[in-house]
């Protein structure tokens, strides 16, 4: 209503599906901002907080890797924590190396598992077997006597079955904790493959290049930037008991 001599002021009136205004100097929804024109400064700090609240650090990595982590970066002797999960190092190259040779002779010592299968199961393949270690061993008789028993090569055959099975799931066993930067599982590696050295007095070739692949694989874990690698692996297992 309006009294005697003044004049109806006009109301703003907001369309269907229009904005108001969003807060004193910014322009409404939809329409262009006048040139020059600058957001106040509460909203240029509310900005900036969103900004550097959702920014990463840099990424950080061991010496000597070039590749990336999962969650927070850390640096051997200071590992961070990602959501309270600790943080996760990416193996390098190296142990990737060294994992799938470890992997390769474990593969050779599974094969070697179905050939003592199927000499334990087939008769022919069995005899065949026993006649070429028999001509093999004619200059020891004592050997060559102790394989014309059936029960001592089906105890044998039987044993050596079991111990080529222990040896794969040991090499696929190990070549898992060791891509985790297991340490444990690195000493261990070691000590089996100085172990295994004995079999390369056997003059059979698989039995070389397996013995081969699991040495130089434990080698490989042994130099830079693989020990870089466990050692943060360790350190960051520390922290993250504590």
């Amino acid at each position: 209503m309006t009294t005697s001599g003044e004049e109806p002021q006009e109301q703003p009136t907001t369309l269907p599906g229009s904005y108001g205004e969003i807060a004193p100097g910014v322009p409404r929804y939809g329409q262009y901002a006048p040139a020059g024109w600058e957001p106040p400064q509460e909203i240029k700090d509310a900005q900036e907080a969103a900004t550097s609240a959702q920014a990463l650090p840099p990424a950080q990595t061991y010496p000597g890797f070039g590749g990336s982590q999962a969650g927070m970066p850390s640096q051997p002797g200071q590992p961070g924590q990602a959501n309270g999960f600790g943080t996760h190092l990416a193996p390098p190259s190296r142990v990737l190396m060294a994992t799938r040779m470890i992997l390769a002779a474990g593969v050779m010592q599974a094969i070697s598992v179905v050939a003592l299968l199927a000499v334990m199961l087939v008769p022919s393949v069995k005899s065949s077997v026993i006649d070429a270690l028999q001509s093999a061993l004619g200059s020891t008789p004592e050997l060559a006597e102790v394989y014309a028993d059936p029960t001592l090569v089906n105890v044998a055959l039987f044993f050596a079955f079991i111990f080529s099975i222990a040896m794969t799931l040991t090499y696929f066993w190990l070549a898992r904790k060791i891509r985790k930067g297991a340490t444990w599982a690195r000493t261990t590696g070691l000590v089996l493959a100085i172990l295994s050295l004995v079999f390369l007095s056997q003059p059979n070739p698989l039995t070389i290049v397996q013995v081969g692949l699991g040495v130089i694989g434990v080698i490989l874990l042994f130099g830079s930037p693989a020990k870089e690698f466990f050692a943060a692996q360790k350190a960051n297992r520390a922290t993250n008991k504590s």
